[in-house]
């Protein structure tokens, strides 16, 4: 998460995705996102308050070429990290 997100109308406890950190997330068939909270409960979160770690080709397609070639390369530089980190 770039930054952390609360529930817009009522502070529910668990229900947030903090910055930093990774979450599941489902998307409906427009390209909304929602992260899965601690709780199980899922927050919607815009598309300057994430990253995708991966996601599926029609969900990239969504979205602007510009994000999403930001978004490959953070992808690739974690697998590399990763990859890294295996040795």
């Amino acid at each position: 998460m770039r930054k952390t997100v609360y529930p817009d109308f009522a502070r529910i406890p668990g229900m947030v995705a903090e910055y930093g950190k990774e979450y599941d997330a489902t998307s409906n068939q427009y390209g909304a996102i929602c992260a899965i909270c601690a709780n199980g409960e899922k927050i919607g979160v815009k598309p300057d308050e994430f990253d995708f770690a991966e996601a599926p080709e029609w969900l990239w397609e969504i979205h602007t070429e510009k994000d999403r070639d930001r978004w490959k390369a953070r992808c690739e530089a974690l697998e590399a990290a990763n990859a890294q980190e295996a040795r």
